[in-house]
């Protein structure tokens, strides 16, 4: 059984232990300490990283009370001096204790209970069996959980059989079994549960708890959220993100939503008014280009006209027996389209050739759309089409 030093401090990062066997497992090799501060990987807690001597350790598990470093070569001597990452160590107590606290609120107002907890380097999350959230839910959870933080109530850990840890007000059914059942008690009864995470000594060492969104799943409520330095990173981003927003806009933070919802109205009408332009002016041009026309083929280049004219210029030809061939040097891209009429189909035709000419795209019989990487070989394909079609 190796002894857990995390158990007796979960802030103690550095140590002085002794090797008990290292294990050969051909690339790797995994060190049996007979104390460890590295936590393993467990309980929805991602494991410790860090070092051992020089070397460092890239995944450390349990198995059988025997905990086991993963590292790729063996330290030397038989006392090896360890030290944890520390801010992970730190983060994953503020993450871990804050769920804690954030399952506590939601059984305190609502009398649901966490099915499912996800500690991860981007986020952290907790499926509530809660079916239907809604907004004032959330933030009434939210006040709660962070009056636990401000209380600064003390957090203690031991150990109990699971006959004397049912007599306990758990928020939660304990699925272990045996005489040796970790629990971990947030003030005289704010929460009892079952855990085998590192959690921080006192509720005001979480610093925040801020959810961040929620969404329906699996019948449940999964929520996002952060804590402590996490919850402030994200905060000051935020902020950040406010403050480019007010000036770019010219308005205080509680009038953004407002200007951006305006400024997306008028958006919306003027894509209508530009696409009833381009509609007119791609008659015009369609017009030109077939009063031009000689013979089976229709190509036109254009320098600076945007992609959806040259779209609607195609549609004006759906019904006629041309080949067309329309293309944008300022967007390197281009339209093939036929009306049916003539044996090729212009996806296949892309399919099968735009690779040689460094092009992208795709479509139907009827009509396809190519992308390129440069001018000249958008002019070479073009060429090409003409050559073979």
């Amino acid at each position: 059984m190796t002894e857990k030093l995390f158990y007796k401090d979960p802030y103690i990062c550095e140590a002085d232990c002794e090797i008990e066997s290292i294990l050969d497992k051909g690339d790797k090799f995994e060190i049996v300490l007979k104390r460890t501060p590295f936590y393993p990987e467990g309980g929805g807690q991602p494991n410790d990283f860090g070092y051992i001597n020089d070397i460092e350790v890239s995944y450390v598990y349990e198995e059988d009370d025997v905990i086991y470093h993963v590292v790729d070569r063996k330290p030397e001597g038989s006392v090896v001096k360890c030290k944890v990452d520390y801010e992970r160590r730190v983060d994953h107590i503020q993450q871990h204790s804050g769920e804690h606290l954030l399952s506590a609120a939601f059984f305190k107002l609502f009398r649901v209970s966490n099915a499912g907890f996800h500690l991860g380097e981007d986020y952290v999350t907790i499926d509530m069996e809660l079916k239907d959230a809604t907004k004032e839910m959330i933030k009434s959870i939210e006040k709660e959980v962070n009056l636990y933080v401000f209380k600064n109530e003390p957090i203690k850990t031991y150990f109990l059989s699971k006959d004397e840890a049912l007599k306990l007000p758990l928020r939660k059914e304990i699925k272990a079994e045996g005489n040796n059942i970790r629990m971990v008690q947030v003030g005289e009864n704010t929460d009892f549960s079952a855990c085998c995470g590192t959690h921080a000594n006192r509720t005001g060492e979480i610093g925040l708890v801020k959810i961040i969104k929620y969404e329906k799943y699996k019948g449940m409520t999964r929520v996002y959220f952060k804590c402590g330095l996490r919850a402030l990173k994200d905060y000051q981003i935020k902020h950040d993100y406010i403050v480019d927003l007010t000036r770019t806009l010219s308005a205080d933070p509680s009038e953004i939503s407002n200007k951006i919802k305006n400024q997306k109205e008028e958006i919306i009408d003027l894509k209508k008014k530009v696409g009833s332009l381009y509609s007119t002016l791609a008659l015009s041009k369609a017009q030109e280009l077939l009063n031009g026309a000689n013979d089976k083929f229709i190509i036109a280049q254009y320098e600076d006209e945007d992609f959806e004219l040259l779209e609607k210029i195609c549609d004006e030809f759906k019904e006629k027996d041309f080949i067309l061939i329309l293309s944008s040097l300022r967007y390197k891209k281009l339209i093939l389209a036929q009306n049916g009429t003539f044996d090729f189909e212009c996806g296949k035709i892309f399919k099968e050739t735009l690779k040689e000419f460094g092009g992208k795209g795709g479509g139907n019989a009827k009509r396809a759309q190519a992308s390129f990487e440069d001018k000249n070989s958008l002019n070479k394909y073009i060429e090409y089409l003409k050559e073979n079609l």
